[in-house]
């Protein structure tokens, strides 16, 4: 192998990677520490991940991407090429990557990633839509004329699109709505109807464990730790199943609003095909219990999740590695040519 070729689904909370002929050989948080007196290296991804709310002053936690944007140009790019090394180890060659973006990216946030996928020691790169990569790693069939919607939770942002030979035809990036936005929401509920702090991993934790977008048949509750707000003393509470589902109504219904936005810019032939076809979820939000069914009740049509949603970005950029040349001699362009550097001599 002259060089690697690098699939890479650049999460607000996770960086994962896909190389070909090898398929899924990175699934790290995107987030790095630094000493905070000397500004060298700590931890990377899952190590530093675990720090936060936990390490002392001396550290310093960062996570560059905020909303599916990158917030932080130099700690991205070294984030990346510590990951690329890790990958690619002692190979002399730079590695082709490509990228995924949310679909309404614009063109100065396309050129940070591209940059700064350069700067981490990529030689070429592109970018492509996300949710057509998700589409892909979904298994949906998209290069010929034939409309299909996907709805891609991910951590910072909820991208909704109709795809039709292969290109977004109309999309919605929710930034209001995300995993991260239902993690805090899960907090403040927490907070108003229990008077009890808990950090964000908490939120999460709770939600992962019991959350809901629709009344379980069984109830489920958990048991957890936070700081009182009168005592300023732990304490342990109880939160149950329908409380989170309490919690996260507000973003639910955020996104079944965004869908009918999109669907309402559909035309009546793509808009059929989607009747017929159905809708599929895909990122980790898909996996909130009851999503698919609030949706289909309220849509008046059939919603899925896909196997393994929360690789599917970078299943599909593994495809697409596997099957560039294909589909380009087909007609069928999946890179953004217009977004394409290449560093090389």
């Amino acid at each position: 192998m002259a060089g690697y070729d690098i699939g890479i689904d650049l999460g607000t909370s996770t960086v994962t990677a896909f190389v070909a002929g090898r398929g899924i050989v990175l699934c790290e948080d995107n987030s790095i520490c630094y000493d905070a007196r000397s500004d060298e290296f700590v931890a990377l991804g899952n190590a530093a991940g675990k720090m936060f709310g936990k390490a002392p002053d001396s550290y310093v936690l960062k996570r560059p991407i905020n909303d599916g944007v990158i917030s932080d140009f130099t700690v991205m790019a070294d984030i990346l090429s510590r990951f690329i090394i890790k990958i690619c180890k002692n190979s002399i060659f730079r590695p082709n990557v490509l990228i995924s973006a949310p679909s309404c990216s614009t063109s100065l946030e396309k050129k940070t990633v591209i940059e700064a996928a350069c700067a981490a020691g990529a030689g070429k790169v592109h970018l492509i839509d996300e949710p057509v990569v998700a589409a892909l790693g979904a298994g949906l069939s998209i290069d010929y004329p034939h409309g299909v919607m996907v709805i891609d939770l991910g951590a910072g942002t909820t991208d909704i699109a109709v795809i039709t030979m292969a290109t977004v035809a109309y999309a919605a990036s929710l930034k209001r709505v995300s995993g991260n936005t239902m993690d805090e929401a899960v907090c403040q509920y927490v907070k108003k109807h229990k008077n009890i702090h808990i950090g964000k991993q908490t939120g999460r934790k709770i939600k992962q464990a019991i959350g809901c977008a629709v009344k379980r048949e069984e109830e489920f509750e958990i048991v957890c730790t936070g700081k009182d707000l009168i005592t300023g003393m732990p304490r342990n509470f109880t939160i149950n199943s329908m409380n989170v589902c309490e919690a996260l109504k507000d973003d639910v219904a955020a996104i079944f609003d965004g869908v009918m936005e999109v669907l309402d810019q559909t035309p009546p032939e793509l808009y059929s095909d989607i009747c017929n076809e159905g809708i599929i979820l895909t990122g980790g939000g898909a996996k909130l219990y009851g999503l698919d069914k609030y949706l289909s009740k309220r849509l008046g049509i059939k919603v899925s999740v896909a196997a393994d949603p929360e690789h599917c970005v970078a299943k599909g950029a593994g495809f697409i590695l596997k099957n560039m040349k294909k589909l380009e001699d087909n007609g069928y362009s999946f890179r953004m040519k217009e977004s394409s550097y290449n560093f090389r001599d």
